[in-house]
């Protein structure tokens, strides 16, 4: 079968999300930061998303961009484990229909991509009202892709300025 003329031929998020460590972290990006293929596929075949797969293929329906956010990012913790945590590749699960992959520090509020989004290469990330435990909770868009969703929120987290107040601003 040839091959789809429309698929990338290279990757396509991986450069965006390797420019995240020097961006926020000073230092050049390196192979430890990410991860293998090889690896990140292990990792992604014993998470509980696998499990739950609802195609029963035992694989995690998972986005061009999340699975190169990993390739990219999935030893940096860094970057992984601020304000917010993404999970990582062995602990991403599914829940209401969506794949979830962000929590809050304070494990209130999760983020997640829908299932039925999980063959667009970089789908709109939804938010959840309540944490991954709680037995129920309402979905919100949030407006953005992934890839948009991701690097804002290192940039919003990493963001020195942001974290002044008006009057440390003024002096």
């Amino acid at each position: 079968m040839p091959a789809d003329p429309t698929a990338p031929s290279g990757p396509v998020f991986l450069p965006l999300f390797q420019k995240l460590v020097p961006a926020h972290l000073q230092t050049p990006w390196s192979p430890e930061d990410g991860m293998e293929p090889g690896e990140l596929e292990a990792l992604l075949g014993a998470s509980p998303a696998a499990e739950e797969d609802p195609n029963g293929q035992g694989r995690v329906p998972m986005p061009l961009a999340l699975y190169e956010f990993h390739l990219a990012l999935g030893n940096c913790p860094d970057l992984l484990e601020t304000d917010h945590f993404f999970w990582d590749a062995d602990e991403l699960e599914i829940l209401d229909g969506f794949l979830l992959f962000l929590e809050d520090a304070g494990e209130t509020t999760v983020w997640g991509l829908r299932l039925e989004d999980a063959d667009l290469p970089d789908p709109l990330v939804w938010r959840r009202s309540t944490g991954a435990d709680s037995e129920h909770g309402v979905w919100t868009c949030e407006g953005g892709t992934f890839s948009e969703f991701a690097t804002d929120l290192l940039d919003w987290t990493f963001d020195e300025t942001g974290d002044e107040t008006e009057d440390e601003a003024v002096e």
